[in-house]
């Protein structure tokens, strides 16, 4: 026999825990044990009439609606429990005596409280003699889940609405409207919504476009041309303002006629509406009703109203004047003096998609040149190390100027850095790239080369998309030679297949690679100097020059000092020199 002593100083820590916990924890002990082979309904009903509270904290005592321990403990627990959680005891019973993480809504009170129930059966010679449980309030986390849950679901719509009228042509804008209206619909849990256009004198407003709900009324029939003069001016003049209007109730509109004998024939018991501008003009509204019941439309519905209206606007003015919002180039130079703070960081951004500083390699040094055209350019030159034998360089040229081009810029870098690490050569890069970037890219396109040098090899693989040719040559016999491919630019046309060229260079040579700006130069007398031009003068620059600096020198005081040249255009240059 065993003289090991119970170990108290355990049990007063257990009892000390059970009473400090901020959840209900309780123990039933049946006054006479229950033998587990009754019928379901009989277990039931044994267990509702001779469980005896033996143990229990104060959370449980309060959770029950008593105060003190004294008011609970040795009740019985149909004294204690109501049976509207009866179906607790049944779950219980089917699951062998014991609820794991089991979850159940209560709403006895004004908001729906939320619990985690564990509980657990002890089963002695085939009788039931005491249960333990724990009742754990999860309200706040379900409160908080249905809030991101919603969040997550206002996100979606708001992308997915945005996507639909930024991809949609002029002609499929009422599409992308009623697209618009059914979302909306959803997530405001309205009977209608519709959106009514203001006639091109200012005269009328008509609905135009309608979602329903099932079995509700159309707008059509009562809401087309209805006389601007007779409507409430200060409502109009809060729509104007890009404000809200809210009429939970219109039977209420006593002092509103004419407003409440349109609500009638509509069958709109609520309404909310908000106005649709267009360069501070007002041209229409949109709206949720309800038919029946009384809306009661949060804050996050009025905001994605204010966020629909923006989309619906625009679409409708695309619609109207196609032309006028073709041109995009405009547009961002009327908000030009808008973005001046962006523009600035968009320079510094561009400085960094512009390689300067490529380390210490081996067998290799690296320069970069940039002089951009405006105040941010368009050209790129990136470098990425894919794995510790080689680096990838990307030397890019973004079709036109600007902040559009600058963009383009910084989206392709991203792109090249993820396609880098991804991909086993320089064409399937600028294919990836290509495949990636044509869905979301529609107004240029990108001339490029890509390199992956092994330096220890002084091996490069190159890949062409529309690139000047590289020139290269030995410092001691300086000898201009080609490494070039006729591959157009990527994203130009649907598909892009490219090629892959391996070139190894001896100790000594030189690679020089250019953006087109250094090309592109315009006379003071008239015309370009043209592609053979400049090579022709590099050709002379390379024979004179001792070194690498130098040849930079002169090749930018080619550009913009010697001769009268104006330029047009970015330009960059890489040296690698082996």
């Amino acid at each position: 026999m065993s003289s090991r002593k119970p170990d108290f100083g355990r049990f007063q820590h257990l009892e000390s825990f059970i009473h400090l916990s901020k959840d209900a924890i309780w123990c039933y002990e049946l006054d006479i044990p229950m033998p587990i082979s009754l019928p379901l309904e009989e277990q039931m009903e044994y267990i509702w009439n001779h469980s005896v509270v033996r143990e229990c904290n104060l959370a449980m005592v309060k959770l029950n609606g008593f105060r003190s321990l004294e008011d609970v403990n040795g009740k019985y627990l149909k004294e204690i429990v109501s049976l509207t959680s009866i179906h607790l005891l049944r779950k219980f019973i089917e699951n062998s005596y014991q609820l794991e993480d089991y979850e159940y809504t209560e709403n006895t009170s004004i908001l729906p409280r939320v619990y985690l129930i564990n509980s657990n059966g002890q089963v002695v010679d085939g009788h039931l003699v005491r249960i333990w449980g724990q009742q754990i309030e999860i309200s706040n986390i379900r409160e908080s889940e249905s809030k991101l849950s919603g969040l997550l679901q206002f996100s979606q719509i708001v992308t997915e609405v945005s996507k639909m009228f930024v991809h949609t042509k002029a002609e499929f804008v009422s599409d992308a409207i009623q697209f618009t209206l059914e979302e909306l619909g959803k997530y405001s849990k309205a009977d209608r919504v519709f959106v009514a256009e203001i006639s091109s004198d200012k005269q009328f407003l008509s609905v135009s476009h309608e979602w329903l709900s099932l079995g509700v009324p159309s707008l059509f029939e009562v809401g087309t041309k209805l006389p601007i003069a007779k409507m409430n001016p200060e409502r109009l003049g809060v729509l104007a303002g890009d404000g809200v209007i809210y009429i939970p109730d219109t039977r209420a509109l006593s002092d509103e006629p004419w407003h409440l004998q349109l609500f009638k024939s509509a069958e709109v018991r609520s309404i909310l509406v908000i106005g649709l501008r267009d360069e501070g003009n007002l041209i229409g509204i949109i709206g949720v009703t309800t038919y029946q019941s009384l809306g009661d439309w949060t804050g996050e519905t009025k905001q994605m109203l204010g966020l629909v209206a923006g989309f619906v606007s625009q679409g409708l003015v695309r619609a109207k004047n196609e032309i006028k919002l073709m041109k995009k180039e405009k547009i961002l130079q009327r908000f030009y003096s808008d973005v001046k703070e962006d523009l600035a960081l968009a320079k510094l951004t561009q400085e960094a998609w512009v390689a300067k500083d490529f380390g210490t390699i081996p067998n290799l040094k690296i320069e970069s040149r940039f002089l951009p055209y405006d105040e941010i350019g368009g050209d790129l030159i990136l470098y990425e190390k894919p794995k510790p034998d080689c680096i990838d360089i990307f030397f890019g040229d973004i079709s036109g100027h600007g902040i559009s081009s600058a963009l383009v810029s910084g989206i392709a870098a991203v792109s090249f850095k993820k396609h880098s690490l991804a991909e086993s050569s320089p064409a399937a890069i600028l294919e990836a790239m290509h495949i990636e970037l044509k869905t979301i890219i529609f107004k240029h396109h990108i001339s490029a080369c890509v390199m992956r040098i092994f330096p220890l090899e002084r091996r490069i693989e190159f890949s062409f998309a529309g690139h000047p040719p590289g020139v290269f040559w030995n410092q001691k016999d300086r000898v201009m030679k080609f490494v070039k491919d006729e591959m157009y630019p990527i994203l130009l046309l649907d598909d892009w297949k490219g090629k892959n060229i391996s070139k190894t260079f001896e100790k000594g040579d030189r690679l020089l690679l250019y953006s087109d700006g250094i090309y592109e130069l315009e006379e003071e007398t008239g015309g370009y100097i043209g592609l053979d031009v400049f090579l022709q003068e590099l050709s002379e620059m390379i024979s004179v020059s001792e070194d690498t600096d130098s040849l930079i020198k002169k090749m930018i005081a080619n550009c913009l000092v010697e001769k009268e040249r104006i330029i047009h255009d970015d330009i960059a240059v890489l040296f690698l020199e082996f």
